[in-house]
């Protein structure tokens, strides 16, 4: 659905979208990531669940991109 102004309407409730970005890569499964990163894939599990490892979901699955991990190490 989209207004008048060809842009989609705010989110409901207030809730914030963090701003879309192109992929700057191919998106990368937990058991790549745990490599990447040399974790366990546990970890990565973990890490995403509360919420201090981003990842895009796509419906129940989580995916990365290298350039994700990068900018999150570098914090």
């Amino acid at each position: 659905m989209s207004s008048p102004n060809g842009r989609l309407p705010p989110p409901r409730g207030g809730e914030i979208e963090p701003p879309i970005r192109p992929l700057d890569g191919p998106l990368l499964t937990p058991a790549d990531a745990a490599e990447l990163l040399n974790v366990k894939t546990s970890w990565i599990y973990e890490a995403v669940r509360t919420g201090s490892l981003p990842c895009i979901r796509l419906g129940r699955h989580i995916r990365f991109t290298r350039g994700m991990l990068e900018e999150w190490l570098g914090r």
